[in-house]
């Protein structure tokens, strides 16, 4: 019975679709740690390649000029990238934390729409910090929490010649390992002991581009929510932008 059982378990994992490749991909990616065989270190920029289609429906969504994107969007998207590269998802139907993030961010921006922010404001600041708001809901969605999952991988870096470095510590490097020094490639393992402590801030003023930062800084009460917002409970007027993190109004993987 339980043979039959495994057998036409094997069959249902076995068909195509869009559930079973991104839950193969993860499998993969977990399965090549595994194994011992090294994922090249990829530039943020060649990783976003492949999530064109979810990059233009974020640029749609957030209604920024080409200029505005270029210069705050783009960036973070790209730096955030080069930080989780591969790493998978866990909890997530995305194989991905970059795919999760990105399918964050689009759920996030199409909500963020029918919000008129900060609540109870007169119309002028409202119209001022409009744009800004729309940033924090991009911004919030792929940094919020991102300590946390990192905490279930333990990540060693190799040298292109294969030599050890030994693990990356996100809190000693945190521009991502694709910035230390001699690191080539990386393997991933499950991590048996997660450090704990939520160093997402510290992530967070890495990976923001300058224009972002300095866009925040104009708006000192804005600053103050995104700051806490980073890790602490999300506010009532920003927390229905995150109520199912894992939904999108798109059916369409974020990175193939």
């Amino acid at each position: 019975m339980n043979h039959e059982r495994r057998q036409r378990a094997q069959s249902r994992a076995d068909r195509p679709g869009a559930r079973a490749g991104r839950v193969g991909a993860l499998v993969v990616a977990v399965n090549a740690a595994a194994s011992g065989r090294p994922t090249p270190i990829a530039a943020g920029r060649a990783l976003l390649a492949d999530c064109g289609a979810a990059l233009d429906r974020v640029r749609n969504l957030s209604g920024s000029s080409p200029v505005q994107f270029a210069a705050a969007y783009a960036p973070l998207a790209e730096n955030v990238a080069e930080y989780v590269q591969r790493l998978p998802a866990v909890g997530d139907p995305e194989p991905t934390i970059l795919a999760a993030r990105l399918r964050r961010a689009e759920g996030a921006l199409a909500r963020r729409r029918a919000r008129l922010l900060p609540p109870d404001a007169d119309p002028e600041r409202i119209a001022r910090e409009a744009d800004l708001w729309t940033y924090v809901a991009f911004g919030l969605a792929l940094l919020r929490g991102l300590a946390r999952d990192l905490d279930a991988w333990s990540v060693a870096l190799w040298t292109a010649d294969r030599r050890p470095l030994g693990l990356w510590r996100p809190w000693e490097a945190p521009r991502g390992l694709a910035r230390v020094a001699g690191a080539a490639a990386y393997t991933v393992d499950r991590h048996r002991d997660p450090p704990g402590g939520d160093w997402t801030p510290l992530v967070a003023g890495a990976l923001m581009p300058a224009d972002g930062l300095h866009w925040l800084w104009r708006e000192p009460a804005v600053l103050a929510v995104w700051a806490r917002a980073l890790t602490a409970e999300l506010p009532a007027e920003l927390a229905s932008w995150f109520d199912d993190p894992t939904r999108s109004p798109w059916r369409a993987p974020p990175c193939p």
